[in-house]
């Protein structure tokens, strides 16, 4: 038999109570910090500077005997003595296995005259800064009243059946995650674009994104991640304390906040749309429809119809302050791209190496005894590179001349140019590289016929590096005569023949090949874009360029490198092509695309705690060893000022919380910058009713409402005056009594 079993639910669990749902919006500041000595002025320059302005004075035609005076005209007299430049000048070694000391560069004379002293400026800027999160919430906290949107006049007793509708922008979005037990899952989601978060996320984006628009600067930022891009737009030079940052970013960040969320809200606000359309009917009342109805005999109403706009409540809060390094790198993409071109090439060479050889032009022998055909290999001039970019860095196109006399012909083949380009310099293989491009073209030059080649040229930067020269060669055979090519002999005929029919089935091949080759290399181009990060390429140059074999060759080593520098959260900003001139890798990408861009520069964020490591490496290339004693004072007083400032806005100094009791529910410490409110549009509306001044009743209508009331006034004077009789008449009984009291119209008689 059954048992009735009842759940002893919790009442408290089945209670409802209001709570905030709040979203967030994250981006990051970032304001350059100068660590100067004790005089306030003379910077601390990190070691790559150091070494950077050395090798200006050694190769880069920066006067030696001129620099006291540029540093003097600087306000900067100190720099070279307060930070051991002699030391560092006799440790860096004289000679370089690349570099030779040449004469400085001609430079065109301009009406500025000479700009050495804004070189050596450049050169010392601050790489060094504080980066600070920051986050907008979005809270809604109620509603209110917006236009009037639609009026329905009803006349007495009128009836109308009314359909709204409400026009909402949708966007489509495929959403990938990746999760970190390496599942990938894909979601098909319509999201309604009147969230204010996501439209907040966009706009900043925008705004990041296109920032020649917004701060006139010409820098573009990566895509937008978990945590935001890192925004140093308007940044006025660079400041000397974490409170004058904070300060900074603190106004900039609140008004960037504030404008982008006006400009969502005001646009959603616009773009929404509440229609109102009377439909008339015959049959059964659609369920989406409302049925509205005057239920005054003789007065008309009008309902007005109020959008209901959604209010929230934004603050913009500053959750984090990290030091942060912002080293460059120029043409940031030149790494991707040659692993793009070598694959391509290497997949082009497998094609024509599985190839069967080409076949040989028979020729026709001379009696007696067989001839070969003549063939010559003609180099071309040696050609001087000169087109190289002010730090030693080369993108660009050459076309080389190969002069040949008339009776002779180019035999068509690429490859034996490719094995023949040469390469005069003493930069390293790695520095400096060089491939045909397209196909050559048999022209005219100067009366001669010429072979002229395309050659591209790409070299990393070295400032003051050695020049370069390319020299190259082709095949070329003695062009058939006529006689020889209608020549009588029957055999010979034949063999040319066989020789054109095995070319044109071998030129198939090869053209097939070279098609298949290119549809492989296409897809190896994007198997590499897929899996593409920017970033990531950015942090492998700056791997390459500033951490040295020797100090990321142990395990220990890079576990170190992952603990003080934040690389989840880097970010970078590039910079558009057109500043280095020179044909666009991707034309069918913008200027301002990864693979396009000239310079770019890579914000890694420090972690909390290991800023004293970060700041030693930076400035002194240090891991385990101190610095000199002036210089780790400057770094401790630096460090101590950000923990001071993290205790004052953020409650602890290294943004942790603090548990002390077992079970410690942890406060969130975060510091509100400043609150706003927006009004977001809505589905809903709001009906007020509005009573007619005047009536549709005539005459008869009149007086029939006329007696009415009267008719209405007087029972409710005769229930009055029943009310009165049957009180009086209760209170004078004093002893029960068989009396039958009939107040009122009697039943069946006159009123007693």
């Amino acid at each position: 038999m059954g048992r009735v079993v009842v759940a002893e639910a919790d009442p408290a669990t089945l209670g409802f109570s209001s709570a905030p749902s709040d979203r967030y919006v994250y981006s990051n500041y970032f304001v350059p910090v100068q660590l100067t000595f004790g005089d306030g002025e003379t910077p601390v320059l990190p070691f790559y500077v150091k070494q950077a302005l050395i090798e200006a004075i050694r190769y880069g035609g920066l006067s030696r005997d001129r620099l006291p005076h540029l540093l003097k005209e600087l306000g900067l007299s100190e720099v070279w003595k307060a930070n051991g430049m002699d030391a560092a000048e006799d440790a860096l070694p004289g000679t370089d296995s690349g570099m030779t000391y040449r004469e400085p560069p001609a430079r065109r004379q301009t009406v500025l005259g000479d700009q050495e002293a804004e070189f050596v400026a450049g050169l010392l800027q601050s790489d060094v800064g504080i980066a600070f999160l920051d986050r907008t919430r979005i809270r809604p906290v109620g509603f209110a009243l917006g236009e009037h949107v639609y009026a329905l006049a009803l006349a007495p007793g009128e009836e109308a059946v009314l359909e709204q509708r409400t026009y909402t922008k949708r966007e489509l979005t495929l959403e990938e995650q990746n999760e970190t037990e390496q599942q990938t899952d894909i979601e098909l989601t319509s999201a309604l674009t009147t969230e204010l978060q996501e439209g907040f996320e966009r706009q900043k984006s925008l705004t990041d994104t296109w920032g020649l628009n917004a701060s006139h600067t010409g820098q573009y930022t990566s895509p937008t991640g978990v945590w935001g891009t890192f925004n140093a737009s308007h940044t006025i030079g660079y400041t000397r304390s974490v409170t004058a940052a904070s300060q900074e970013t603190s106004r900039r960040a609140v008004k960037d906040s504030q404008s982008a969320t006006s400009k969502v809200a005001a646009r959603y606000r616009t773009q929404h749309k509440t229609d109102f359309k009377l439909v008339s009917e015959t049959g059964m009342e659609s369920t989406s429809k409302r049925t509205v109805r005057n239920p005054n005999r003789v007065t008309p109403i009008t309902l007005h119809y109020f959008k209901v706009l959604q209010r929230l409540e934004l603050a913009h809060e500053r959750y984090g302050a990290r030091v942060c390094w912002a080293p460059t790198v120029k043409d940031p993409a030149l790494a991707f791209a040659r692993k793009i071109t070598d694959g391509r090439q290497r997949i082009r060479e497998n094609a024509l190496t599985a190839l069967p050889p080409m076949p040989v032009k028979p020729e026709r022998p001379a009696p007696g005894a067989p001839a070969a055909v003549e063939t010559r290999t003609i180099y071309s001039p040696v050609v001087t590179l000169d087109k190289w970019g002010f730090t030693g860095d080369m993108s660009a196109d050459y076309d080389i001349d190969i002069a040949f006399d008339s009776g002779w012909e180019w035999d068509g083949d690429i490859e034996t140019i490719r094995q023949n380009l040469n390469l005069i310099t003493r930069r390293p293989p790695s520095g400096i590289a060089a491939r045909v491009v397209g196909v050559p073209l048999v022209t005219d030059a100067d009366g001669r016929p010429v072979l002229r080649v395309r050659v591209h040229v790409g070299a990393a930067s070295w400032l003051g590096g050695p020049g370069a020269d390319v020299q190259l060669a082709a095949m070329f055979r003695r062009t058939p005569s006529v006689v020889n090519q209608n020549a009588d002999d029957a055999a010979y005929n034949a063999l040319v023949a066989g020789y054109l029919t095995d070319l044109k089935e071998w030129q198939d091949r090869r053209d097939e090949a070279l098609a298949d080759a290119e549809t492989a290399g296409d897809d190896f181009e994007a198997r590499l874009r897929a899996g593409f990060s920017p970033v990531n390429e950015m942090v492998s140059q700056i791997v390459d360029t500033h951490f040295p074999a020797s100090v990321r060759d142990e395990a220990w080593e890079i576990d170190f490198w992952h603990r003080v520098f934040d690389w989840e959260r880097a970010s970078f900003v590039t910079y558009p092509g057109w500043w280095s001139g020179g044909d666009a890798r991707a034309p069918e990408r913008d200027p301002d695309d990864f693979l396009n861009a000239s310079w770019a520069k890579l914000y890694l964020p420090v972690r909390a705690g290991m800023e004293l490591a970060a700041l030693r490496w930076i400035f002194g290339k240090a891991v385990a060893t101190r610095l000199s004693g002036e210089v780790e004072r400057i770094l401790a007083d630096f460090v101590d000022e950000l923990a001071a400032f993290r205790t004052d806005h953020l409650g602890t100094a290294d943004e942790m919380p603090e548990l002390t009791t077992e079970c410690q529910e942890v406060p969130e410490k975060v510091y509100c910058l400043a609150k706003w409110s927006e009004l977001m549009p809505t589905d809903g509306t709001h009906l007020e009713v509005v009573q007619g001044a005047t009536t549709a009743a005539d005459a008869v209508t009149s007086r029939e409402i006329t007696d009415a009331e009267a008719l209405r006034a007087a029972l409710l004077d005769g229930e009055v005056q029943t009310n009165r009789l049957r009180t009086k008449a209760y209170d004078q009984f004093t002893e029960p009594a068989d009396v039958d009291i009939h107040l009122g119209a009697a039943p069946g008689g006159p009123a007693a």
